[in-house]
């Protein structure tokens, strides 16, 4: 009997490329079913699987009879319904845009009434927009947080007066100092806030003057 270590074959040939065999002489043994069957099946397991694949379906068809006596006749219905009101929303959107094709001349002309009746009003609207100054607010946020701190100041210290406590001491200087640092961090977003509020003035103003004249030739 010919035992192969290795062997090499063409997968479309059949031909054996190369093989590495000896030849065994000696004892063998077979491996045959012994005389007794054993039955690997379990009936009630078996049963078990099949009774929940059956319900399984049962329910699935129940469902699909359900889709198919209700929801499909529904469905169809819905779709005839959209197609019949295709032409009616087509002549819609057209009877709208011929209207829109009209009116349009009625606006120009309309607008043109209006700019012709008041024709230093858009000039006006852009020179008010040029007339918001950042510094101007920015001083008066500025002026506003230096006057608050002022009045702060000042009951600061008749409260420490009150309390004994003397004007060079080492708590007054510190107490002074956190005023000082809050006064810094306030006038810093007040001038900040005090910026971009005086460009939003100025934004909207351009914003009104271009919707008033449409934006051109001013």
């Amino acid at each position: 009997m010919k035992i192969y270590n290795k062997v090499v074959i063409d997968i479309e040939t059949g031909e054996i490329i190369k093989e590495d065999s000896f030849d065994y002489y000696g004892p063998v043994a077979e491996c045959k079913g012994g005389g007794s069957t054993i039955n690997s099946q379990d009936p009630a397991y078996n049963a078990r699987m099949a009774a929940i694949a059956e319900a399984q379906q049962a329910m699935a068809e129940e469902y699909f009879d359900f889709w198919k006596s209700e929801y499909k006749p529904y469905e169809s219905a819905m779709i005839k319904a959209n197609q019949g009101l295709i032409p009616a929303e087509t002549q819609l959107r057209q009877a709208q845009l011929q209207g829109q094709l009209q009116l349009t001349p009625l606006q120009v002309q309309a607008q043109e009434a209006q700019l012709a009746g008041a024709p230093g009003a858009i000039s006006q609207f852009y020179q008010s927009a040029g007339s918001v100054d950042e510094k101007d607010w920015m001083g008066q946020a500025g002026a506003d947080v230096a006057q608050q701190f002022d009045i702060a100041r000042g009951s600061l210290n008749r409260n420490l007066a009150r309390m004994g406590v003397m004007s060079g001491s080492g708590r007054m200087i510190g107490m002074q100092k956190d005023l000082a640092l809050a006064e810094a961090k306030a006038l810093a977003g007040a001038k900040s806030q005090a910026r971009r509020a005086a460009d939003e003035e100025k934004f909207k103003r351009l914003g009104a003057a271009a919707s008033f004249g449409l934006g051109a030739g001013f």
